[in-house]
């Protein structure tokens, strides 16, 4: 293999762990949505919020995660492109 499938081999590999790493990350947020709809249903039977401020924390997180995981994706997208 030459130097420029070497790249490419590689650039598919980190492509297809960021497609992966988005989905996991994806899984997670609808989880913790899941959650916070079960906590925010329940609300009205107790006198205190429920819901953490570390899951809606986490929600942002994911949310701000799922972003740099898709510019990322995009970059590389981008390099092997030009290749």
């Amino acid at each position: 293999m030459n130097d420029l499938g070497e790249i490419r081999f590689v650039l598919a590999g980190v492509a297809e762990q960021l497609g992966s790493a988005y989905q996991h990350a994806g899984v997670a947020r609808d989880r913790i949505a899941d959650a916070v709809a079960v906590l925010d249903g329940l609300a009205p039977q107790h006198s205190e919020p429920l819901v953490p401020v570390e899951l809606q924390r986490a929600a942002e997180e994911l949310d701000r995660g799922l972003g740099f995981i898709s510019g990322g994706a995009a970059v590389v997208a981008d390099i092997d492109a030009r290749l």
